[in-house]
This record gives C-alpha cells, structure tokens and sequence, in this order.
C-alpha cells in the first residue's frame, strides 16, 4: 500500500512538472513583466531646492529684469520670499516621477569644448510638458554649472513655449512665448540674479 502511495505520488509530481514545462515552451507562453525601476535620473529637484534655500537663507541682493516683446524692460530690487516665488517654475518641471519617467530618453556626452560632462533628456511625446532638459556639470569640480529646459504646452486657444536656464550660484533666466490661435504671439523674458 504504501508502494502504491509513494508511486502515485511521484506520477501526479511528474505530471506536474511536465504541464509547467511545457507551458513555458508553449508559443503563446508569455513571461512576466520585471517593472523594476532601476534607471536614475539626475536629482534636479533637489539641486533647485539647495539653490532656492541658499537664496532665501543668504542676504544677497537680488534682483529682476522683466523685458517684453514691445522692448519695454522693467528692473526691479525682489525680496527673497518673491525670489522663492518666482524660481518655484523650475521644481514644477520634474520628470523623474515613476508615471511619465519612461517617457524620456537620456543621453551622456563629454563636450571637450565647454569642459563639460553634458546630461539631455528628451521625449517625443508632445503631450508631455517638459520636452528637453539639458544638464551641464563641469568635468574637473563635478559641479553642476548649468541647466536648460525647455518647455511646452497646450491650451484650448494658444501655444506656450518656456525655456528655463539656470546658472549654478548666479541667475536664471524664464523666456516665455505664447502663440494665440488668432496668430498674435506675446513674449516676456524674465532676468534673475543674485550673486553676481
């Protein structure tokens, strides 16, 4: 009896691991998904808070350019909670969250002619706001010197194009251009600095 049991139960194991085989070699066998996500993009949102609290934290004076695309341009002493304000643009532009991440697409190259070790993200899904960001960190401090954004976005009646720059420990720059259905275009370029 208990040859009985141990052969049944060697036959039902057997059975078993050749239904498991052959479904794995089966053509319409498909393997799970690893949605791990191992890639790690360049921490901009926390670079853009240091700078902010630097500003905020240090008595620099700091100050704005505002030019118009009728040339009108307006400087003006800001205070650092405006500052704050103000520089809030560029940590809205975050592209490592989890849902659009895979989006995007980088690519690393050494630019012998800036000195520069230069880090670009980029999509080609036009309805994601940011479409390009490069990064440049100088190839001898390992510094950060400067980051490039460029924007887009859509509305129900115009096209907007931001382009955001940012010089480590200096300034950055906001140039906005916004393109109506009607074909009128507006654009205002606004100038920050406080360590220069």
């Amino acid at each position: 009896m208990k040859f009985l049991f141990s052969v049944l139960c060697i036959v039902i194991i057997v059975s078993i691991g050749c239904k498991s085989k052959k479904s794995t070699n089966d053509s319409n066998y498909t393997p799970p998904l690893v949605t791990n996500d191992t890639s790690a993009f360049y921490d901009l949102n926390n670079f853009f808070a240091t700078e902010i609290k630097d500003v905020a934290t240090t008595p620099y004076f700091i100050y704005s350019i505002t030019t118009t695309d009728e040339n009108k341009r307006d400087s003006v002493a800001i205070t650092s909670s405006k500052f704050e304000q103000i520089a809030q643009q560029f940590l809205t532009k975050d592209i490592s969250q989890k849902k659009n991440k895979s989006a995007y697409k980088e690519s690393i190259f050494h630019d012998l002619t800036t000195k520069t070790v230069n880090i670009n993200y980029s999509t080609a899904d036009k309805s994601l706001e940011v479409q390009n960001i490069d990064i440049l960190i100088d190839d001898e401090t390992n510094k950060l010197r400067f980051v490039f954004i460029r924007a887009y976005q859509v509305t129900t009646d115009a096209t907007i194009i931001t382009q955001l720059n940012w010089k480590t420990g200096k300034n950055f720059l906001i140039n906005k251009s916004v393109l109506k259905k009607d074909g009128t275009k507006t654009s205002i370029q606004q100038y920050v600095s406080w360590n220069e």
